[in-house]
């Protein structure tokens, strides 16, 4: 059975929410995540516009460490997709399937609530929770690789063989964007005041909305500007300059946690049994060590050395299709300094394989602004090309049934069968 309505695909991260068709080559909408409740009417507010007409309210958040966690206001984050997807006007979420992304660590408490949201309060007739790095790794047209996502809140290092996430290999850390924004912050105010980092129109706003502010819009435009152009300068609201040549490159933070102290923030010391305490270059050396734990044969005979072989040809294609994405990876010199670290690693730590000449970066298209699109929306560009197959009319292909019997739950099976279907569909 192939569906005619394209499906809604929305990609819910800490930083921004992307959605849109998934007939769309870019998401239609992009808007802050972040939402705020109306003291008197219990109204609930989304979108970046309507966030900064109501200022003087609290912002609070859906996700953390990457997961939906405010589960009684996410519905509104996805009513505001449906209010405004085609351009700005609203659509029923009764005629369309519906696609979301979730993180590889998500629970199945989760993933059972969000199907119970979608299906019996927006009603959508199909559904289908898509796992990140599968559909970032899926854009770049690969089913193995290596998938190192640096996010807004989140930092991720994911092997996936043949289109199998290898979970007790795949380790994240909250050493990502917000991290960075904490050390620009920091950094700012050693040469003025936090208030005169925002604009005057938001002299009276709440302070978690001047918070929010500046991480959305002075931060990340500082950060684009003094990693792409080195600036010298840097142009506040009140036309005040902050000289920045003494700047320091805080990208390392993203390597090294503990490398600059930070005001009333505790890092901790990293320690090998807690992963996310580490900086991305040891978060990528535990996840290949334990992948190599797990696939390398113990013994030497016949069978073991055939094993050995197929677990050398594993790692050579995983290391030669690395695949780096997210918004912070769009920083300039990030990936080659991942993958000199990763060449680096795979010389020291694994000298008995010829791994380190294999190392290569996946770049799904040669254009430069078509590389920062896959960074910045690449998991919502590859949940779509799964949700096409739904609208398939090829009579000689079976990608409709392919896709739903493999990745889509329809209302009338959940209704049937319930949370057992949704533990083992999207687990």
């Amino acid at each position: 059975m192939a569906y005619t309505s394209p499906a809604v695909v929305i990609d819910n991260g800490s930083y921004t929410t992307k959605a849109g068709f998934a007939r769309e080559d870019l998401p239609s909408l992009v808007f802050n995540s972040n939402y705020m409740v109306n003291p008197e009417t219990q109204a609930v507010i989304v979108g970046d516009d309507a966030l900064e007409a109501n200022c003087q309210n609290e912002v609070m958040t859906l996700l953390d460490n990457g997961l939906i966690y405010n589960y009684d206001n996410i519905i509104h984050n996805w009513q505001y997709v449906y209010d405004n997807i085609d351009n700005h006007n609203p659509i029923d979420a009764k005629e369309y399937p519906l696609v979301l992304t979730e993180q590889s660590w998500n629970t199945p408490q989760n993933k059972v609530t969000t199907c119970q949201i979608v299906f019996e309060s927006l009603e959508v007739p199909i559904f289908s929770l898509v796992k990140t790095p599968i559909a970032q790794l899926y854009r770049a047209g690969k089913s193995t690789g290596l998938v190192i996502d640096i996010g807004s809140s989140v930092t991720s290092v994911t092997p996936i063989l043949d289109g199998i996430i290898q979970q007790k290999s795949s380790y994240h850390s909250k050493y990502a964007g917000d991290f960075l924004n904490l050390h620009v912050l920091n950094y700012l105010e050693s040469k003025t005041p936090f208030n005169n980092l925002i604009p005057a129109q938001f002299a009276h706003a709440s302070d978690s909305f001047k918070h929010y502010y500046a991480s959305h819009n002075i931060l990340q435009e500082y950060k684009n500007l003094s990693i792409s152009y080195q600036i010298k300068s840097y142009q506040l609201y009140n036309h005040e300059n902050i000289n920045v040549q003494d700047q320091r490159n805080y990208l390392e933070n993203l390597f090294d946690p503990t490398l600059n102290k930070l005001p009333n923030v505790t890092v901790p010391e990293p320690t090998l049994d807690k992963p996310g305490s580490h900086g991305l270059t040891n978060l990528v050396f535990l996840a290949l060590k334990n992948l190599e734990s797990s696939l390398l044969p113990s013994s030497n005979d016949t069978t073991s050395q055939n094993k050995f072989a197929r677990f050398i040809e594993i790692f050579k294609e995983l290391l030669s299709n690395v695949f780096i994405t997210g918004g912070t990876a769009s920083a300039n010199g990030l990936p080659d300094h991942i993958i000199n670290d990763l060449r680096a690693l795979t010389q020291k730590y694994f000298p008995n394989y010829p791994f380190s000449y294999a190392v290569q970066q996946i770049r799904p298209n040669n254009t430069e602004n078509s590389e920062t699109w896959d960074r910045q929306f690449g998991a919502w560009l590859g949940a779509c090309n799964l949700a096409s197959m739904l609208n398939d009319h090829n009579e000689d292909s079976n990608s409709a049934k392919i896709a739903l019997d493999n990745w889509f739950i329809t209302k009338a099976d959940y209704e049937e069968l319930g949370e057992d279907l949704i533990v083992e569909k999207f687990k």
